[in-house]
């Protein structure tokens, strides 16, 4: 069994919010169980701003934030999962770091997708070799990564699925999509790839818009939905479970990702 624990910070309008979130992450960082895994949201060391001079400015926090991160998968034998805007190798890229229980860089997903925003920024998207890495293998838990924006692109989804992930990282921003929209994407991720969910993100202070970062099982179904609060959630799971249904009506019971895997046909929609 492990324990997935989501952080969703507020999304502060006043002055230095980036600061403020990452204090507030670190805390949350800091009160993690032990053996488990806590993921945090989509830019922790730069939250909560938009120009692009207060955002590049904000840059050299990511190294303090992955320090607290290593120390605290360490301390705690447990995963942490922590999404920074970052200088890496010379360029900025948006990644997500996962470390181990003995607090050391298990693996880097460098986000595919990237929104106007990004682009404007500078930001540059994926791997040097030009191919997105974003699945992995550590102590025998399979897990994939997607940040934000990739959740629109089902080549990604289609990608992870032929990993056969048992947990799928998605730190997140969204802050203007619609929470139906970001429910939706979440649970289809999750039933397309049998694969448990665990989505961190900013609360907008809105019923309708942004928010939502939660926990969803491979069937589908959500398991603790944020909504607008403030705080985190944790959901106590089994990593290798895996939602078996019937191959059609009366058929034999097969893995929910293999059944659909099976019905693939790309070339008939080639364009």
């Amino acid at each position: 069994m492990l324990n997935i624990k989501v952080v969703q910070p507020s999304y502060y309008a006043g002055e230095n919010p980036d600061e403020k979130i990452a204090e507030f992450l670190l805390k949350e960082l800091n009160d993690a169980p032990h053996g488990g895994l806590i993921v945090l949201p989509e830019y922790s060391n730069a939250g909560g701003i938009s120009d692009i001079e207060s955002e590049l400015n904000a840059l050299p926090r990511a190294e303090m934030m992955l320090k607290e991160s290593s120390k605290v998968a360490k301390n705690k034998g447990c995963y942490v999962a922590i999404n920074v805007l970052h200088k890496l190798n010379g360029e900025i890229k948006n990644s997500t770091y996962l470390f181990d229980k003995n607090g050391e860089v298990a693996f880097v997903y460098n986000k595919q997708h990237l929104p106007p925003s990004e682009i404007k920024l500078g930001v540059v998207a994926g791997n040097d070799n030009g191919k997105a890495q974003c699945t992995c293998i550590l102590d025998g838990i399979r897990f994939a990564f997607m940040t934000c924006y990739d959740v629109y692109f089902n080549e990604q989804i289609e990608f992870i699925a032929r990993f056969k992930p048992d947990i799928i990282i998605i730190p997140g921003y969204q802050r203007g999509e619609r929470t139906d929209i970001i429910k939706a994407q979440a649970k289809l991720t999750a039933f397309r790839c049998n694969a448990y969910v665990a989505r961190s993100s900013f609360s907008m202070n809105d019923d309708e818009h942004g928010g939502c970062s939660m926990i969803v099982g491979p069937d589908g179904h959500i398991l603790k939905n944020m909504g607008k609060d403030v705080g985190s959630v944790s959901v106590e799971i089994d990593p290798i479970y895996k939602y078996m249904r019937s191959a059609g009506f009366g058929g034999d019971t097969v893995r929910n990702d293999d059944f659909i895997s099976c019905g693939l046909c790309p070339d008939a929609f080639e364009i």
